[in-house]
């Protein structure tokens, strides 16, 4: 007899493991809120989910005035920070004997379309749940914390309660700030060109690109490139990545506190 999928959770104790876990942010929704496309949405990755837990890290100063070293340094702890947090939280829901599965950005990468993507788009399903906003950047502007969130998330199939509520909104203000930032001009009319971006063309040496491009539009090609870079993700150290179109936001400078 199957267990029914009450709520594995209550909101107090959510709310403790991200304080324990120095999280601030979170966000809890049901799967039918999110409008995300076929083989990208969070059934496609569980197919008998119904809740989406999304949470964000705060971006230190560091990861934007530091040196490229300390960037590095930065980014990886951010890397681990959502990796062992998604983790404790999936573990902690399957204890409950909820099927759950977490999902980080560095990891389950696809190559499609020419295009390399998350499995999950973490920042339009925060943006279905209500968590914020986007900018024409692509990136997430959260009410209180700007664009300064490293997302994760944890899907389940147990039911959770909505929330917590996100007080006040914060939207695009179409500035353009973004765009003239961005030295090779990689976004323009409020679209990335992803092979145009430094935090991908920065991993990839200027000789090799073209082939390397030619290779993510392939239809066999692809897949291969998807099952190698999805090898890799878990030894590779993240280099300083580009943040021109972050701190040139209107929204980069929202308080911390």
């Amino acid at each position: 007899m199957c267990r029914p999928a009450s709520s594995p959770v209550s909101s107090d104790t959510l709310a403790d493991f991200f304080s324990d876990h120095h999280v601030p942010a979170y966000c809890v929704a049901d799967v039918a809120s999110i409008r995300a496309p076929a083989g990208r949405h969070p059934r496609d990755i569980l197919h008998s989910c119904r809740t989406i837990i999304i949470f964000g890290v705060v971006m230190p100063d560091r990861l934007f005035s530091g040196t490229e070293s300390e960037q590095s340094e930065e980014t990886n702890n951010l890397k681990q920070t959502l990796e062992s947090t998604a983790s404790a939280l999936r573990d902690h829901l399957k204890r409950e004997g909820f099927d759950s599965i977490s999902v980080v950005p560095f990891l389950q990468l696809v190559v499609e379309d020419g295009i390399l993507r998350g499995r999950l788009s973490l920042k339009h399903c925060a943006a279905d749940a209500g968590f914020g906003t986007l900018g024409d950047n692509g990136l997430l502007i959260h009410p209180r914390y700007g664009n300064r969130l490293a997302l994760a998330a944890v899907v389940t199939e147990g039911v959770i309660g909505p929330g917590p509520v996100t007080d006040g909104t914060a939207a695009c203000t179409h500035c353009n700030r973004c765009a003239r930032a961005c030295t090779p001009g990689a976004i323009h009319d409020g679209v990335v060109t992803q092979t145009l971006c430094r935090n991908l063309t920065d991993y990839v040496p200027s000789l090799f690109r073209p082939l390397a491009w030619r290779l993510m539009r392939g239809r066999y090609s692809a897949r291969l490139v998807t099952v190698l870079l999805n090898a890799a993700a878990t030894c590779v150290e993240i280099r300083g990545t580009c943040t021109a179109c972050m701190t040139a936001c209107p929204h980069f400078k929202i308080p911390e506190q």
